[in-house]
């Protein structure tokens, strides 16, 4: 390539990678162009850089219509503030709760029993219109009807309409209260309603509280102030209505100390020997209840009776009554007797005793000496009566005697040293056996034997003396139907406390048997309910066995269906068992609840048709049968 045609870039390149050719790039240099410096303004300052200079700001020019734009602005934004205050705070321009009032007038005690007369009264404040107003009252518990005590009322809605701007609407609202002196009650009343063009609903309530100045009724029990232990006495309890209103449905309940068993009651006890419904009551109305009953215990024991008197819940008959309105207690001591006697039969200790016909009865009769002096020439005698006793069954022990002819056996007590006497405190005990006909030749109707025991003795120098005790034994009918209660034993695993704490919960398992000597019977079912603060575990032990519970009713249901003869005799007896859960109330302290009660076995003869029916006694925590059991293990104590 020729030198001339040659470009810049390959003349450079030639002229360094050349061996030969060298040129000296230094002698082709062209000196630098110089460039005219453009001339600087003389006035290059700023008002930025002037304030930075001198450390002052300058004013920057405002639009005079921006001032008056955000002096308007700032005008309105204070006006709106003080517009908003004075109807918040005001509250004349808007619907608001604060401008309704609930005015009552009324007591501010009454007596219970008494008629309660409130005057209440509804103001709207309001500038605008309250629309269908309603008055709605919520009665506390025990509050009856005016016009008629035996119902409960709870509740009331009264229709006030349209309340106009500024007016008031006014209502009398009676009822009449129940409850214990001294006692609380809180009436709420409540105003719901709406506004024109809104579909919201407004409230307003106010509590209005009224306490039980007097009690309507009084009651009074007499009953000695001391007893022997194992005799019977009468406890009566009267009340009288002192009030001028009519008081309907009255109740008494009574709640019994441990060791008391009732005899009998007059008039008769509508639930389970402690409930009464004695009907209604006017003004001066006395009305009067006797109890009898036995009380046992140990020397110098004391226990208290409680009672309750009260009306009805709608007229139903129930130990809980909840309308009470006075209660008392009374507390009687104990005794020891001069001379203890005590009957046990086939181990068990009662004054009546159930026995299936023509089986032997293992009896012992216990007595003790608690006079302060021995009884010379002591003597025990064992009195049958009854046309049910198999008078060649009878068989005393520790040398006895009976006579057939007066159907009584003899002992004469002698004491260690084999002298006619019996020492201070010296106790003893006496066998015999004996048994009721069999079945198929029981006379017809009686099925009872009684024994009265007797045992007398002349202290040193003194009169002689002479205890009677009785008991009754009372032979089954062809059903029979026992019932225990147990906790250490039987299928299920309980729990809880013992003695039972109160409102702490303990489990029971509660064992039915039934058992027929002759006859198949049919339809056969027992039925029974649950004792107050008792509740139902829902299981069963024997599947086969159908058991069932209704919590409405509050009844347990065996149905057995057909009860063939023999069950329990020749052969094995039904049997099933469930568990319960007790949890004591404070009202329950002392005593020994009530887990199931009125048990009732009921069926049909299939032979003759006739409809047979087995009554059991209550089951309470008292419980005989299981190992464990000591005494005291049955009464409720504190938490």
């Amino acid at each position: 390539m020729d030198e001339e045609n040659q470009g810049k870039v390959e003349k450079l390149d030639e002229a360094l990678y050349s061996r030969t050719r060298y040129h000296d790039p230094l002698g082709k240099r062209s000196p630098v162009r110089q460039e005219e410096s453009p001339e600087v303004r003389e006035k290059w300052q700023s008002p930025e850089l002037n304030e930075l200079l001198t450390h002052e700001r300058e004013a920057p020019q405002i639009n005079p219509m921006m001032k008056k734009f955000f002096a308007f602005a700032l005008f309105f934004f204070l006006a709106t503030i003080i517009v908003a205050g004075v109807i918040f705070l005001g509250g004349s321009n808007f619907i608001s709760s604060k401008n309704v009032d609930i005015e009552i007038l009324g007591p501010a005690n009454v007596s219970a029993g008494e008629t309660l007369e409130l005057g209440v009264t509804v103001k709207n404040g309001n500038n605008t219109d309250l629309e269908l107003a309603n008055l709605s009252v919520q009665y506390p518990t025990g509050a009856r009807e005016a016009a008629d005590t035996s119902k409960s009322i709870t509740f009331t809605k009264k229709e006030l309409g349209v309340i106009k701007a500024g007016d008031e609407a006014a209502e009398n609202v009676r009822m009449v209260l129940i409850g214990t002196v001294g006692e609380v009650k809180e009436i709420k009343f409540s105003v719901e309603y709406k506004v024109k063009g809104s579909n919201a609903t407004f409230y307003k309530d106010k509590v209005y509280e009224v306490s039980i100045g007097s009690a309507p009724m009084t009651l009074k029990v007499l009953s000695p102030a001391s007893i022997t232990s194992g005799d019977t006495f009468t406890t009566k309890v009267t009340l009288k209505l002192g009030s001028a209103e009519t008081l309907k449905n009255v109740m008494l309940r009574a709640e019994y100390p441990y060791g008391y068993s009732v005899s009998s009651a007059s008039p008769a006890a509508a639930y389970e020997n402690n409930v009464w419904s004695l009907g209604d009551f006017s003004p001066g109305t006395e009305k009067t209840v006797e109890i009898k009953g036995r009380l046992v215990g140990e020397n110098q024991d004391e226990r208290t009776f409680r009672f309750y008197a009260g009306v009805s819940d709608n007229g139903s008959i129930t130990p809980n009554f909840k309308s009470v309105l006075v209660a008392t207690l009374e507390t009687v001591a104990i005794e020891r007797p001069s001379i203890a006697l005590v009957a046990s039969f086939n181990g068990e200790v009662s004054q009546t005793y159930v026995a299936p016909a023509g089986k032997e009865i293992s009896s012992s009769v216990r007595y003790q000496n608690n006079l302060p002096e021995k009884l010379v020439n002591p003597r025990l005698e064992v009195v049958f009566s009854g046309v049910a006793l198999d008078k060649a069954s009878v068989r005393p022990q520790q040398g006895g005697f009976y006579d057939s002819g007066k159907n009584s056996i003899v002992w004469n007590i002698l004491n260690s040293a084999g002298g006619s006497e019996l020492l201070p405190g010296q106790a003893g005990t006496v066998n015999f056996s004996f048994s009721s006909l069999p079945e198929n030749t029981l006379p017809s109707g009686s099925r009872e034997i009684t024994l009265k025991m007797s045992l007398g003795g002349t202290p040193p120098g003194g009169q002689a003396i002479s205890v009677t005790e009785s008991s009754f034994v009372k032979i089954a009918s062809q059903v029979t139907l026992a019932s225990r209660v147990l906790y250490s034993t039987g299928p299920f695993n309980n729990s809880g406390p013992i003695p039972p704490k109160v409102e702490t919960k303990t489990t029971y398992t509660v064992v039915w048997n039934a058992g027929n000597t002759r006859n198949d019977v049919t339809d056969a079912k027992v039925t029974a309910k649950l004792g107050p603060g008792v509740t139902w575990l829902a299981s069963h032990s024997v599947l086969s066995e159908p058991i069932s519970y209704d919590s409405g009713s509050n009844t347990v249901t065996w149905d057995l269906g057909n009860l063939s003869a023999g069950s329990g005799f020749s052969t094995s007896g039904r049997e099933v068992a469930f568990q319960v859960a007790l949890t004591p109330s404070l009202s329950q302290l002392g005593t020994a609840p009530t887990l199931v009660t009125g048990a009732v076995f009921s069926g049909r003869e299939t032979d003759s048709g006739n409809v047979i029916s087995v009554v059991n006694q209550p089951l309470t925590t008292r419980m005989p049968y299981d190992p464990t059991f000591i005494q005291g293990d049955d009464i409720v104590v504190k938490k």
